[in-house]
């Protein structure tokens, strides 16, 4: 609670204690007014006449009064009236707090009730209008100003207090990669005196626009790929798995990582290298110029002696049951491509 709503009980509580006292008045008034008419009911018709003269005599005081009431309403008048109605009691105070120490010691504050009143009104006029903050200090403002404005808004000295001060919603937190973009943020919101709390809105639709690209980017890719690989399937058939197979010892002969890095880069037009049809057309033939037989046997060690082991195995089994053997098509197709890749492997005369 501030002092000017603190302000505005004692106002309230001073007001209603003035009521209260106003009532009291007003009792004991009734109370003399009974007992002067029980007096002249007593004194009887003797004293008609008296009554008669003193009716008169009052007739002109209240004239007299009326003249006087009219002087003060019109802002004249002897100052000796304004002060009967103007006065308080010296221990009003003492009176409106009761036993509170701490409320007398508020109203302490004011040198009357009516500053009391003026200070509800003003309380309330605050409390309407609500409180505003302070403007951002100018380029005109003096180093006592604008410490004075950094500590009210909460704004850090330093960047890295400033980023700590950071609070997104949803109880998340800045991740390591993306401190030096947020760092760069607060560094310039620093120097243009903006508290923490505004560039932590900033700061979380920066994460909110980063998601959106992300799943728009990974929609985009699923469908380039779905494409590009129900092409290459139609063009190779069954050669398919064979062939991209055929890429990766191509380039893990060279460095065991570099594969995975270049299938996962982005050419100019924002594609996967390793979903590019034309890239993989293009990789795909450098590694079977570079290894004949890459389609058939794994690269490493003696392919020649690899293949012809398994090209005797396959023609036993043809010499052994040739009903057996013309009727797996897949057992022919595999030894074709044995001799095939044989000769491509045979030295050149």
């Amino acid at each position: 609670m501030t002092d000017a709503v603190a302000d505005a009980g004692a106002a309230a509580a001073a007001v209603d204690n003035a009521a209260a006292a106003a009532d009291a008045g007003a009792n004991d008034a009734g109370a003399d007014k009974g007992a002067a008419q029980g007096d002249s009911d007593k004194s009887g018709a003797a004293d008609a006449n008296a009554a008669d003269k003193g009716s008169d005599g009052s007739a002109n005081d209240a004239d007299k009064g009326k003249g006087a009431d009219k002087s003060i309403a019109d802002g004249g008048g002897n100052d000796n009236a304004k002060d009967v109605v103007q006065k308080w009691p010296d221990d009003w105070r003492q009176q409106l707090a009761g036993d509170d120490a701490k409320r007398l010691e508020k109203l302490g504050r004011f040198d009357s009730p009516a500053a009391i009143l003026k200070a509800l009104e003003d309380t309330q006029k605050k409390i309407s209008e609500g409180l505003k903050p302070k403007a951002r200090p100018d380029a005109k403002a003096t180093a006592e100003e604008l410490a004075a404005y950094r500590k009210e808004a909460g704004i850090p000295e330093t960047v890295d207090d400033y980023v700590k001060a950071i609070e997104l919603p949803d109880k998340r937190v800045i991740g390591d990669e993306d401190k030096p973009v947020v760092s760069a943020f607060a560094e310039r919101a620093l120097a243009k005196n903006i508290p923490p709390k505004d560039i932590a809105e900033l700061v979380d639709e920066y994460y909110a626009i980063q998601e959106e690209q992300v799943a728009l980017q990974a929609e985009k890719d699923a469908e380039f790929k779905n494409e590009a690989m129900k092409g290459l399937r139609e063009e190779w058939g069954g050669d398919f798995k064979a062939n991209v197979n055929a890429m990766r010892p191509y380039f893990e002969g060279v460095e065991p990582e570099l594969f995975d890095n270049l299938m996962g880069g982005r050419l100019s037009d924002g594609t996967k290298i390793g979903d590019h049809p034309g890239m993989i057309r293009f990789f795909v033939a450098k590694s079977l110029q570079e290894n004949p037989a890459a389609t058939v046997v794994p690269a490493g060690g003696n392919q020649i002696e690899t293949i012809q082991n398994e090209i005797a195995t396959l023609e036993k089994r043809m010499g052994e049951d040739r009903n057996a053997w013309f009727k797996d098509k897949p057992a022919q197709e595999r030894l074709q491509k044995l001799y095939e890749a044989q000769e491509k492997l045979a030295p050149k005369k």
